[in-house]
């Protein structure tokens, strides 16, 4: 007993057994691998970063475009310096953010590749041909879609 009239049980509890050798071997390990495993992929994600030769639309190419042919008469294009817009008919229109860009020679003709994400994340990269004066274009895919430079509107400068 205790000062205070108390009766005290005291419980003996054993120490709990050791862990097999293998055990905390086989745990180290996987612990191991998994952390190997997540730098690795971090790594990659580094490394395959894209790299393009410009983040924005050369200015050459920034304003509005239409196309004569009869099927394009209610299709356009707006390139600004981080966005396409793809009309694509009545009031129907899809924008895309510019990723970047990059250059390239085709056949002698300077190459020009968007890449662009939709509002839903989806990616896309288009393959443009524009003529050195600007006042037309098309992409590679479709040659005989030329593009040309709407008078109508004024060209939205990056400042």
């Amino acid at each position: 007993m205790n000062d205070n009239d108390e009766k005290r049980v005291i419980v003996v509890v054993p120490a709990p057994k050791p862990e097999p050798q293998g055990a905390q071997i086989t745990r180290r390990s996987l612990i191991w691998a998994v952390a190997i495993g997540v730098l690795a992929l971090l790594a990659g994600m580094l490394l395959n970063r894209p790299n393009y030769d410009s983040k924005v639309v050369p200015e050459l190419l920034v304003g509005e475009w239409f196309c004569e042919l009869p099927e394009y008469s209610d299709r356009y294009l707006t390139l600004t310096p981080s966005s396409i817009t793809f009309g694509t008919g009545g009031t129907s229109f899809v924008t895309s953010k510019i990723m970047g860009v990059e250059k390239e020679q085709l056949e002698g003709a300077d190459v020009l590749i968007l890449h662009f994400r939709d509002v839903a994340g989806t990616e896309f990269k288009r393959r443009l041909v524009a003529d050195p004066s600007g006042s037309s274009m098309y992409f590679a895919s479709q040659p005989n879609v030329v593009w040309q430079r709407s008078g109508r509107y004024t060209v939205w400068r990056h400042r």
